[in-house]
């Protein structure tokens, strides 16, 4: 299994818009990794992770290539993981030659809603012919492809059911992707001992970095306390990847090598834009 990253920021992305923060200033003056777009991430070539106004700058400028993904998992309905109207540009009219396949894509109700409210607009009459909408429900797995993929409630936005995702592929490869997550929902951790799983790769939301935060988001303190959890009750391997990414402008970091040098102490490697993790 392959995970890409190809947007590792919050929703105001790293520089953020209008912001003259010492990290954003940093950001402009090294370049390179310390630049984050919106998040969104792609499991080998074909099952993407989110739906970003930036998936077009990563299609540009990132290599993500969308042709081959046949799937598209959405956390939640903020803008900066769910940008429905760029989905309405794969039908004809748009393109002179009709999308290869149907587009499917998965989430919660809000997330429904919000490509119907899309579906509605006369010039959008073709998008269910091309994009396929498919409401999946908390706790109850489901067959995507070849992904069997377990969504488990967020501790994110109370005002609609936000996930975070298990995934596992056809040769027993486990991700674990937790993001715009607080700490762990005690739910959660009892359906993850349920399920007997055990991860080979765990991604989790630091959003937050050097503060102190559980709810909505972590910072690395809090990721640090999942994952120990997580060895602890025997739902890794010894050869589990531990990633940490979805970063804040205002996080406290100044640049990519300080949340480095943070992480490396909690044994977590941290992502950029463009980087891919193999387990």
């Amino acid at each position: 299994m392959k995970l890409t990253y190809f947007g590792t920021a919050a929703a105001e992305g790293w520089p953020a818009l209008y912001c003259h923060c010492d990290s954003c200033k940093s950001a402009w003056e090294l370049g390179g990794k310390n630049i984050r777009t919106r998040s969104q991430a792609l499991v080998n070539e074909d099952l993407l992770l989110d739906f970003p106004p930036d998936t077009f700058l990563h299609m540009l400028y990132g290599g993500l290539k969308l042709d081959p993904v046949t799937d598209v998992l959405i956390t939640h309905a903020h803008e900066d993981h769910f940008y429905v109207e760029d989905l309405a540009n794969r039908q004809p009219g748009y393109i002179p030659v009709r999308a290869p396949h149907v587009l499917n894509l998965h989430g919660n109700n809000r997330v429904r809603e919000i490509y119907e409210e899309c579906a509605k607009i006369p010039y959008n009459r073709d998008l269910p012919s091309v994009v396929a909408m498919h409401e999946i429900q908390e706790y109850q797995p489901v067959q995507i492809g070849r992904y069997t993929v377990y969504p488990m409630l967020a501790d994110h936005n109370t005002a609609e059911k936000c996930y975070i995702y298990a995934i596992a592929d056809d040769e027993g490869k486990m991700l674990l992707y937790a993001h715009d997550t607080g700490y762990l929902r005690e739910d959660v951790w009892a359906f993850i001992k349920e399920q007997g799983f055990r991860f080979d790769l765990v991604s989790l939301d630091c959003n937050h970095g050097k503060e102190e935060a559980s709810r909505n988001h972590m910072g690395m303190d809090c990721c640090s306390r999942v994952k120990e959890r997580l060895i602890a009750e025997g739902f890794t391997k010894p050869e589990t990847k531990f990633m940490v990414n979805h970063f804040s402008h205002n996080c406290r970091y100044l640049n990519h090598d300080e949340i480095v040098e943070a992480a490396s102490k909690y044994g977590f490697d941290v992502s950029y834009d463009g980087k891919s993790v193999e387990v």
